[in-house]
């Protein structure tokens, strides 16, 4: 998995793993380090939905403030000295096993962190 945190003067991003695992007649987008998912009927259309979804929870996670605290909640590690830093949580190799072994592809998502 290749989590990571992007920073510059301007802005911090993240990119987080996209996995894709087709579950019966549908693709199914998962996030596991933002535990945001979307499906589609194809996999292509399974991303734009997943954007779609990523794009709402930006704007409501930055509307109220309350990304970092979801980070937080959801296992991830906020260092802030001698810089910031998040740290993803980690999966279990058995979690992390099962989902790759089932996925048909994995996307590198890179994700801007809204700034209040």
């Amino acid at each position: 998995m290749t989590n990571k945190i992007i920073q510059s003067n301007s802005k911090i991003s993240i990119v987080v793993d996209v996995i894709f695992v087709k579950e019966d007649i549908y693709y199914v987008a998962y996030c596991p380090a933002l535990e945001l998912s979307a499906y589609a009927d194809s996999i292509e259309k399974a991303k734009i939905a997943f954007n779609k979804e990523l794009d709402i929870f930006l704007e409501e996670t930055k509307k109220h403030c309350t990304f970092e605290k979801y980070l937080l909640k959801h296992g991830w590690r906020l260092q802030q000295i001698p810089e910031i830093n998040y740290e993803p949580p980690v999966l279990s190799i058995r979690k992390l096993s099962t989902l790759l072994k089932s996925s048909e592809s994995v996307l590198h998502q890179e994700v801007n962190i809204p700034m209040c």
